[in-house]
C-alpha cells in the first residue's frame, strides 16, 4: 500500500531527485521514491509515461511539477525514467 507521498486518489507522488544531477536537456534522472529509486517500483506505483509528479530535493527548499519519460541519458550510456521539471510550476516553501 501507498501512503504518506501521495495524498490520495488523483494526487501526485513526491519524489527526490538532485536538481545538480539532471542532463544538459533538463532531464531529471536521478529519483527516488522513499530512499528507492523510482525505477524499481514504477509498476507498484502504477507509474507511466506522462504523469506528472512533484520533485523536491530539500524539504524545505522548493517543489515543481514534472513530467514522467523514459529517454536516453547520455550519462548513464542508457534509456532510464527521467522527470521533465516544468518551472513555471515552481513554488518555494
Amino acid at each position: 500500500m501507498i501512503d504518506s507521498d501521495s495524498c490520495g486518489p488523483g494526487s501526485m507522488f513526491r519524489i527526490y531527485t538532485d536538481f545538480n544531477a539532471s542532463t544538459t536537456e533538463d532531464l531529471c534522472w536521478l529519483l527516488k521514491f522513499r530512499e528507492t529509486d523510482l525505477a524499481t517500483q514504477i509498476d507498484e506505483l502504477d507509474l507511466k509515461t506522462g504523469d506528472r509528479i512533484i520533485l523536491f530535493q530539500d524539504e524545505d527548499d522548493f517543489e515543481v511539477i514534472a513530467t514522467l519519460d523514459i529517454r536516453y541519458v547520455d550519462i548513464l550510456g542508457r534509456d532510464a525514467w527521467v522527470a521533465i521539471p516544468d518551472w513555471d510550476t515552481l513554488v518555494r516553501k
